[in-house]
């Protein structure tokens, strides 16, 4: 009974110092998205919504035993976002949107939960579907700060 209870407690740890590392990256990611031209980001969030909903349309929900994969790949993803090179950091801002939200969803942790809104949030400012208000920004600064 020990071994379950601490193994529990470590998988907790683990998953929560994976968020820590997301939530840096997702504020840093942020940062570069506000910089970029809108027709730019809108072509990013359509092809990051694309991308998500060709894999959610043939493998199903992302499995949440998979969102250790995709947190190690939004980590090697981040590096190329701080490029000062658009045709490098463009992509990368893409895919790391993409692992961002697989890694974080469907997880039974309310503040990886929060994260995963957060992700979906930013891809629907980048579509351009609905302006950002400054009550959205003050909440994530709030939250997430």
């Amino acid at each position: 009974m020990e071994f379950i209870k601490t193994h529990r407690w470590f998988l907790r740890t683990t998953d929560f110092a994976q968020y820590l590392a997301l939530l840096r990256q997702f504020n840093a990611v942020s940062r570069v998205i506000v910089a970029m031209q809108p027709a730019q980001r809108r072509q990013i969030a359509m092809v990051a919504l694309e991308e998500l909903a060709r894999a959610e349309g043939s493998s199903g929900a992302p499995m949440r035993s998979e969102a250790r994969k995709w947190s190690d790949e939004a980590t090697q993803v981040f590096a190329r976002t701080r490029s000062p090179h658009a045709f490098i950091h463009a992509p990368a801002v893409q895919r790391w949107l993409t692992c961002a939200y697989r890694a974080t969803f469907n997880s039974p942790y309310g503040e990886v939960q929060n994260l995963h809104r957060a992700v979906l949030r930013a891809l629907r400012h980048m579509q351009g579907e609905t302006p950002v208000r400054a009550s959205d920004v003050r909440r994530d600064q709030r939250r997430y700060a």
